[in-house]
């Protein structure tokens, strides 16, 4: 287990990986957390992903109160989409939500993933739907729906209105979130071409029965160091 500084840095480069790749949309809304014992550190809204440093980081209890500057407000509206979710899963370490793009379309076009590339084939039948009526997650009931739709997938869209993801580590998290906007983007783009769905129940079948068990840990670690090669020296003013 991490120390809390480390945890901090973590998520500082998280933060900055996520919106550079554009997994974090506008960088306008959303949060990125990690479990600190039966606490949460969490990325606050008016703070920027990209300049972000370790010390804008807060620490909430599981009722969304902040612990760090009692009484003082969190910034976080939707912190029970975090709290329900380490709550409902012991195995989940770090929690993801936001508003890209490409992800948020796919969901309010019910567009359903197909095993089209590698990527693809990793989502597909793995992608929980919520359709809640694009309401702000804001209150621990809203937050339980989301659990109970997230159940034991890592990865769920939030009909108009974005994306959750979750995981054991903040790398899985942070290569799970960028998977999921290309494939939002390669789904889209075959829509454009042709009338979906692309694939027979055949053709799908097979696909996914090639490609069982190719996803590994040691993968996401991989993915996860060139992601930050990629994205964490790329200036932004």
């Amino acid at each position: 287990m991490l120390a809390e500084s480390d945890l901090r840095a973590e998520l500082v480069n998280a933060c900055r990986v996520l919106y550079a790749c554009g997994a974090a949309g506008d960088g306008l809304g959303g949060h990125l957390s990690a479990r600190l014992g039966e606490r949460i550190l969490i990325k606050p809204r008016p703070v920027s992903w990209w300049k972000l440093t370790p010390e804008h980081l807060i620490v909430l209890d599981f009722d969304g109160k902040r612990v760090d500057q009692p009484g003082e407000p969190s910034g976080v509206k939707e912190w029970p989409i975090h709290a329900c979710i380490y709550a409902a899963r012991p195995d989940v370490n770090c929690v993801f939500h936001a508003h890209p793009a490409s992800s948020t379309l796919l969901a309010a076009l019910g567009i359903t993933v197909e095993p089209l590339d590698q990527d693809c084939a990793a989502l597909t039948d793995r992608l929980a739907v919520l359709d809640n009526g694009a309401v702000s997650i804001a209150t621990p009931a809203l937050g339980d729906e989301v659990a109970r739709t997230l159940g034991s997938l890592s990865t769920l869209l939030i009909k108009n209105h974005g994306c959750v993801v979750a995981g054991e580590s903040v790398a899985e998290v942070c290569v799970a979130a960028h998977k999921l906007e290309r494939v939002a983007e390669t789904m889209l783009r075959a829509a454009q071409l042709a009338k979906l769905p692309l694939l027979s129940p055949e053709e799908k079948a097979a696909i996914l029965a090639a490609r069982k068990g190719v996803e590994a840990s040691s993968m996401n670690q991989e993915r996860w160091r060139m992601l930050q090669d990629y994205y964490l020296d790329r200036a932004h003013d």
